[in-house]
């Protein structure tokens, strides 16, 4: 399923040639309907990934109306906080954050905050989850850590090497190679011995991302 934004349609040009008062409703609308097809899609495990492209366009082609619509939504709270997310827009820091402290939510809220433009603050706020009970948002937070390599990243990602969860040993093995600190050769051999054999494919790929020309 794609939803085209409205000012796409040649029925709805035809209907108001001016758009000035009649657009913004109708990307709330459809925001809306694509945000409840999302839902259900995810639900049904079905290929969603038509609906998030829609989303992202309308997002990128009408930021303002789109916000508004999103902040409007109250159907799944996850699937809120991801559009938001897509906005990047300062404004939206709290809501964000806030998401954070519901265990539920922290994942996606966390996925959400990279976005967001003070990257000094988001890499404060990906470090102190380094060590969440839940693999999955440490995994988020060893992508952000890595993706921003601040000083400092490498000294707080290498003890997740011995992470009790494979899945968080692999992300780290990747990102790793990206960092660009030669630094990080010593952690990434001790992952190619890992016991689980796609943590070592891994960081066999991270291994080579570091010491590519």
């Amino acid at each position: 399923m794609t939803a085209l934004p409205a000012s796409a349609d040649p029925e709805i040009a035809q209907s108001h040639p001016d758009g000035e008062d009649q657009y913004p409703q109708l990307v709330s609308v459809t925001v809306d309907e694509l945000l409840q097809a999302l839902h259900a899609g995810v639900a049904g495990k079905l290929d969603v990934s038509s609906l998030t492209d829609a989303i992202e366009a309308l997002v990128e082609a009408q930021p303002e109306d789109s916000r508004k619509a999103i902040h409007a939504y109250t159907g799944d709270e996850r699937l809120r906080l991801w559009a938001l997310g897509l906005l990047g827009d300062p404004r939206d820091f709290p809501v964000l954050a806030a998401g954070l402290a519901d265990p539920e939510l922290r994942s996606t809220a966390l996925e959400a905050l990279a976005g967001q433009p003070d990257a000094t603050r988001v890499d404060e706020i990906a470090r102190s989850f380094l060590d969440d009970a839940d693999p999955m948002v440490r995994s988020r937070a060893v992508r952000m850590v890595a993706f921003s390599a601040r000083p400092g990243a490498l000294a707080v990602l290498s003890p997740l090497a011995q992470d009790p969860i494979p899945h968080v040993r692999m992300i780290l093995g990747w990102c790793l190679g990206g960092l660009g600190d030669q630094a990080a050769e010593p952690t990434l051999r001790t992952l190619l011995a890992d016991p689980d054999e796609q943590v070592r494919a891994f960081a066999a790929h991270g291994l080579r991302r570091l010491n590519r020309p």
